[in-house]
């Protein structure tokens, strides 16, 4: 039985290996991905657990912390809109 849930478009089909085997390999112990592609979701998988333990099964639903990220997307963002010449 696949320790990796979800789906993924063809394209993607590599991506789901992977991730798999990050999990399998105990570079993580849980984790999820959703990736979009020009606004479709190409990928949407999870797996592993929640707990070093390895005694709660990581959820479609489960719920992290992510630390920082609004930083790199604000980044991102001027950047884009730098490039553009968008802005002054």
């Amino acid at each position: 039985m696949s320790i990796v849930q979800g789906t993924t478009s063809e394209k993607f089909d590599r991506l789901r290996d992977v991730f798999e085997e990050q999990l399998r390999s105990g570079e993580e112990v849980g984790a999820s991905l959703a990736v979009y592609s020009k606004g479709e979701l190409v990928v949407d998988l999870w797996g592993g657990f929640t707990d070093e333990a390895m005694t709660t099964p990581w959820g479609r639903d489960t719920i992290v912390n992510v630390w920082s990220v609004t930083k790199t997307m604000t980044f991102l963002v001027a950047l884009m809109l730098a490039d553009r010449k968008s802005v002054v």
